[in-house]
């Protein structure tokens, strides 16, 4: 029986269950709740409360996905302004996205507006389920309707980012996307991966946070198949590995929206590119979505660089020429590694590293 209770360890409430529970997505767990409930007051009336709690923590995750989208554009354009492209330039450039990136019925992509409409739909879809106002019916086409609205959102955001990021490596060439990244990813890392320094936190220490952060921010993600946030999850001696067929942002994009039937974001009329040379920012592959290559930064490249390790280790689809190719269809694939000796030396060298030496000492020179 899923319940949400405070974490002070990580600041907001958390979902309980085990690992393989927690690959599932929210609002499936949500409809369990309100099943249980029924459209009859009575025993499991707090069950509703679950419901309405979990359609909150939907809401949270996907808010989480949404600033960063948020943060980063900013960023990336406040980049752009730094190498003398103007303001009206980056704006004409964002309008000719956000119009690329259009609705069905051809409204240009608005990110405020839409996550206000998101925030007032979730608002009173929770205080129907509280007060009994919706039947379990009704709240369950409800909750199709919120995924669905932030899958739409969620989707343009990303694609826009992408975008930008083919503006940045069109004009500056790929090679330079790496100062890009490294300037706008730099507040991301203080702000939710410094709590993984080694040098502050003993390794073993911090798996299951680093794990929970995963399986939440993918559910976010919507991956999955059927775009509801469902991961494939399994757990080694040595080692837990999370899938997604497929990533809900870089994977989507390079195979194409299966739910709306448009192309590969690679092709046009989106050309929002993949790696042309080898980058240790970008696995040191040909083929790699530039969207997709901030994983590399901030889960392997920045984390190796400032304490010895990476948090979580990648291994993307790549890009084989078209969208039904087996590479580019290739699931996308985390592990987070149960100790720092689990970690292969193969990890590092594909990022332009070598495994430091074991055990890695903290700023008082003791084993961290």
């Amino acid at each position: 029986m899923t319940t949400l209770s405070f974490s002070a360890a990580i600041g907001k409430r958390v979902r309980s269950g085990d690992w393989t529970e927690q690959a599932r997505p929210t609002l499936d767990i949500a409809r369990e709740a309100l099943a249980e409930a029924g459209d009859t007051f009575g025993l499991k009336a707090g069950r509703r409360e679950v419901a309405a709690q979990l359609v909150d923590s939907f809401m949270e995750e996907a808010k989480v996905v949404y600033v960063i989208y948020k943060v980063w554009t900013a960023g990336f354009l406040d980049w752009l302004g730094g190498q003398g492209v103007t303001g009206d330039q980056q704006a004409t450039e964002i309008a000719r996205l956000n119009m690329l990136m259009a609705y069905p019925d051809g409204t240009p992509l608005d990110p405020v507006m839409r996550w206000d409409e998101l925030g007032v739909m979730a608002g009173r879809l929770g205080n129907r389920i509280r007060a009994y106002e919706i039947t379990v019916a009704d709240a369950n086409q409800a909750m199709d309707d919120l995924s669905e609205a932030w899958r739409r959102l969620h989707d343009r955001y990303a694609d826009v980012m992408a975008g930008v990021l083919a503006y940045v490596a069109r004009r500056f060439g790929e090679a330079r996307l790496e100062d890009c990244y490294r300037a706008v990813l730099e507040p991301y890392i203080q702000e939710r991966y410094m709590v993984f320094d080694t040098r502050v936190t003993p390794y073993e220490q911090t798996v299951e946070r680093n794990l929970y952060l995963v399986l939440e921010a993918m559910r976010a993600h919507l991956c999955g198949p059927d775009r509801d946030g469902s991961l494939e999850y399994e757990e080694h001696d040595d080692r837990y590995v999370v899938r997604f067929d497929p990533c809900g942002s870089g994977g989507r994009s390079m195979r194409g929206d299966a739910v709306e039937g448009t192309g590969s974001r690679v092709l046009a009329p989106y050309e929002f590119g993949v790696t042309q040379e080898k980058h240790d920012w970008a696995w040191n592959a040909e083929g790699i979505c530039y969207y997709c290559a901030h994983c590399c930064f901030a889960l392997e490249k920045l984390p190796v660089e400032r304490w010895g390790h990476p948090v979580r280790v990648v291994d993307p689809p790549v890009w084989g020429g078209a969208a039904d190719a087996d590479s580019t269809r290739k699931r996308c694939t985390w592990t987070v590694y149960k100790s720092l000796e689990a970690i292969p030396e193969s990890v590092y060298t594909r990022i332009g590293h070598t495994k430091p030496q074991l055990p890695m000492l903290g700023p008082d020179g003791t084993p961290a």
